[in-house]
C-alpha cells in the first residue's frame, strides 16, 4: 500500500496528506521565521519592539539606514541589465527545422505570459526570503501558464537537501481562499466546503506567521485550517511520489481533487509541474537567501548611527574646578542641554570625540563590507571615471564573481521551467494553429504548428487526403538551453560614437557610410520608421532625377538632330552652287563662241581643271 493511498486504489488518505503539509510547516518553522525576518529588513523594519523601547528610553533615535534594499535592487537590476531567451537545438539534421520552430514557441510562451516580470519577481524571492517558485500548468483555452508560487505559499519535502529539490518527495501550495472561490472551482462539493467554513473544522495546525490568514483579524485566527468569520479556509495543492507523480487538492476535513499528475514531461510520463530553487542551504537542510548575510553590518551601521548621533545632540559636563562649583549637577545638566545655556562656574563640557570618530570609522567598515556583498557603485556605471563600456563589462564579469552562485541558480531554474513549458506544449497543443513571432518589432511573422500537408489527386479520381503534418509538435524533439546575453548597450553605443567620429573626420568615410546605414547601427527607437522616410525620400529624388535626366537626354538629342540637319542642307547647297557654276562655265563657252577674255589669264592646276571642262 502506498504511502497516501487507502490501500483501495480509491480517495487516498487524508490524514496523510496533511501530516505532509504539517510536517513541512513544523520541520521548517524557524527558517520561515528567518525568511520574515529578512523580509523585515528589506522593508526597513530592522528594529524589534524591545529595541526600540529601549532607545525611547533613552531618548535616542532609532535611525534606519537601508543598505540592503540598494544591494538587492543592484543585484537583480544588473541581471535585468542583460537578456535571457530559450533556444532549442536539433538532436539530428532532420530536426533542424523543427527546432527553430520550437525555439519559436517557448519564446511565445515568455512573451505570452510575461515571464520576464515573473523571473524579476522570484528572483527577489531567491535572494530575500531565500526560495523561489513557479508552477507551469495550462489554463481553460489549453494556453500554457506560468504562475508565479508565493515564497509562503510553497512548502516542501524538509528531508530535501538539494538547493533545486530534486530529491524532494513532495512538493505543494498552501493558499487561502475564500469559501466562493472554492465553490466556483468545485462545486460538486459545495456541501463539504460549506461544513468546513461554517463549523471551523479541520483541527488545529502549527501557530506559524507564514502561513496565517494576513492580515489577522483576531486572536484565535492562527494556527486552524479555517477563518469562518471571513469564511475563508486552507486550501492544499500537493503533488507528491507515488509510483510516480500524484497529485491532491485538498483542505481540513475533504480531499476535493486526487489523481495521477495530470501534466506530463516530454516523455510522456506524470510529472510535477513545480519548479523551485533556494540560494543556500544549512546542513539542517534550512534555507536562507543573501539578505540573511548582510543582517549583522545592517545592525551595525544603524546602532552605530543611531549612538553616533545621540552622542552629538547631547552633552556631558565634568567637574573642572570643585572650589567654584556653586551649582548642582542637574541644573548644570539642564543648562548644558539647552541651545542657548550657561554652563555654571566650576563645570565644563567632556569631550566624546574618541568615541563618536570611532563609531563612524566603525560605521564605514560595515557599510563597505555591505557593499561587497552586492554590485559595487563602479560595478554600476557610477564611477564618472573611466565610463567606457568596455571597462564597465569587465568591472562587472570581475565584480560579480562573489555573485555567480545567485545568478547560476536563477539560469538553471529558469531552464527548467522552460523544460516544463516544452512538455505542457507536446501534451496540450495537439491542433492547427498558428503563433506570432515579434523578435522583429517592425516585421511580425506567423509559424504554423501542426499543419496538415494535403496530398495529390487519386488515381480513381477525388484526393488522397492528408499526407502528413508540418511542424508537428508532438513529434519533435529538441534539446533546450537559455541563451544569457550580457548587456552590451554600453558598448554599443561606445562603438556608434567612435563610427560617428571617423565620419566627421574623414570625407571618405562620409561617402562609405550614408545616413540610412548610421541609423541602422544606432539604438534609436523607430528606426525603421525613420528608414523608410529616409527610403521614400531618396526614391522621390531618384525619381526627379531621373526625369530630368530623360529630359536633358531629349533635348540634347534634338540639338545634335538640328545641327546635322543644318549640316547636311549647307551641304547640298553647297554642292548645288557648285553644280551651277560648272554649268554656266560650259554653257559660255558652247553658246557664245570664244569667251570674253578674262582679266588675268589662268595658269597652272587651274589652267589644267578648266581645260578638263572645256
Amino acid at each position: 500500500m502506498s504511502e497516501a493511498s487507502d490501500g483501495s486504489g480509491g480517495v487516498p488518505d487524508l490524514a496523510r496528506l496533511k501530516l505532509y503539509f504539517t510536517e513541512s510547516q513544523q520541520l521548517t518553522q524557524a527558517a520561515r521565521r528567518n525568511s520574515l525576518t529578512a523580509l523585515d529588513y528589506y522593508d526597513s523594519d530592522q528594529f524589534t519592539r524591545a529595541e526600540l523601547a529601549t532607545l525611547e528610553e533613552r531618548g535616542q533615535p532609532a535611525i534606519v539606514i537601508n543598505r540592503i534594499k540598494p544591494a538587492i535592487n543592484a543585484i537583480i537590476g544588473v541581471n535585468e541589465r542583460g537578456r535571457s531567451d530559450p533556444r532549442c537545438w536539433p538532436r539530428a539534421p532532420k530536426d533542424a527545422e523543427a527546432a527553430d520552430a520550437a525555439t519559436d514557441i517557448l519564446r511565445f510562451v515568455a512573451d505570452a505570459n510575461r515571464f520576464r516580470r515573473t523571473r524579476q519577481e522570484c528572483f527577489k524571492d531567491l535572494l530575500v526570503p531565500g526560495s523561489m517558485a513557479a508552477l507551469v500548468g495550462v489554463d481553460g483555452d489549453l494556453q500554457v501558464t506560468i504562475t508565479q508560487v508565493r515564497w509562503e505559499e510553497f512548502f516542501h519535502d524538509a528531508r530535501s537537501r538539494r538547493p533545486d529539490f530534486k530529491d524532494a518527495r513532495y512538493l505543494g501550495v498552501a493558499k487561502w481562499m475564500y469559501a466562493d472561490d472554492a465553490l466556483a472551482l468545485y462545486p460538486e462539493r459545495g456541501r463539504e466546503i460549506e461544513l468546513t467554513v461554517g463549523n471551523g473544522a479541520g483541527g488545529g495546525i502549527l501557530p506559524d506567521p507564514s502561513f496565517e490568514d494576513r492580515p489577522l483579524i483576531g486572536p484565535g485566527t492562527g494556527g486552524a485550517w479555517t477563518d469562518p468569520k471571513q469564511r475563508r479556509l486552507l486550501v492544499v495543492e500537493i503533488y507528491y511520489r507515488d509510483n510516480g507523480w500524484k497529485r491532491a487538492v485538498y483542505t481540513g476535513t475533504d480531499v476535493l481533487e486526487h489523481g495521477p499528475s495530470p501534466y506530463l514531461d516530454h516523455r510522456g510520463r506524470p510529472d510535477c509541474p513545480i519548479e523551485a530553487m533556494s540560494a543556500y542551504v544549512k546542513r539542517d537542510n534550512s534555507r536562507y537567501g543573501a539578505v540573511w548575510d548582510m543582517i549583522g553590518p545592517q545592525d551595525e551601521i544603524n546602532k552605530r548611527r543611531s549612538k553616533s548621533v545621540h552622542e552629538l545632540s547631547v552633552s556631558r559636563l565634568e567637574a573642572r574646578d570643585i572650589t567654584a562649583i556653586d551649582t548642582d549637577a542637574d541644573v548644570a545638566r539642564q543648562e548644558a542641554a539647552r541651545p542657548d545655556g550657561v554652563i555654571p562656574p566650576g563645570w565644563g563640557l567632556a569631550p566624546n570625540t574618541a568615541n563618536f570618530q570611532g563609531n563612524m570609522e566603525m560605521m564605514a567598515e560595515a557599510k563597505a563590507e555591505l557593499e561587497r556583498m552586492g554590485p559595487s557603485p563602479a560595478m554600476l556605471g557610477r564611477n564618472e571615471r573611466d565610463s567606457s563600456g568596455r571597462a564597465l563589462l569587465a568591472r562587472q564579469q570581475s565584480g560579480l564573481v562573489e555573485l555567480a552562485n545567485l545568478y547560476v541558480a536563477l539560469e538553471d531554474w529558469e531552464l527548467r521551467v522552460y523544460r516544463q513549458c516544452w512538455g505542457r506544449v507536446k501534451q496540450y497543443w495537439t491542433g492547427p494553429q498558428f503563433i506570432r513571432v515579434t523578435d522583429d518589432e517592425d516585421a511580425p511573422r506567423f509559424v504554423g504548428l501542426n499543419q496538415p500537408v494535403a496530398g495529390g489527386p487519386a488515381p480513381g479520381g477525388g484526393h488522397d487526403g492528408v499526407l502528413g503534418y508540418r511542424n508537428l509538435v508532438a513529434e519533435m524533439d529538441v534539446d533546450i538551453e537559455v541563451d544569457s546575453q550580457p548587456d552590451a548597450g554600453a558598448i554599443a553605443s561606445e562603438q556608434f560614437s567612435d563610427l560617428i567620429g571617423l565620419v566627421r573626420m574623414s570625407p571618405a568615410y562620409q561617402q562609405q557610410a550614408p545616413l540610412s546605414l548610421l541609423i541602422q547601427l544606432s539604438t534609436i527607437p523607430h528606426k525603421r520608421a525613420l528608414l523608410d522616410q529616409i527610403k521614400q525620400a531618396a526614391d522621390a529624388q531618384s525619381q526627379a532625377q531621373a526625369q530630368q535626366q530623360a529630359a536633358a537626354q531629349q533635348h540634347a538629342a534634338a540639338q545634335i538632330a538640328r545641327t546635322q540637319s543644318e549640316a547636311q542642307r549647307n551641304a547640298a547647297e553647297g554642292f548645288a552652287r557648285s553644280l551651277d557654276a560648272l554649268t554656266y562655265a560650259r554653257e559660255g563657252r558652247e553658246g557664245r563662241g570664244a569667251a570674253e577674255p578674262m582679266t588675268r589669264p589662268m595658269t597652272g592646276l587651274g589652267a589644267q581643271q578648266a581645260d578638263q571642262y572645256g
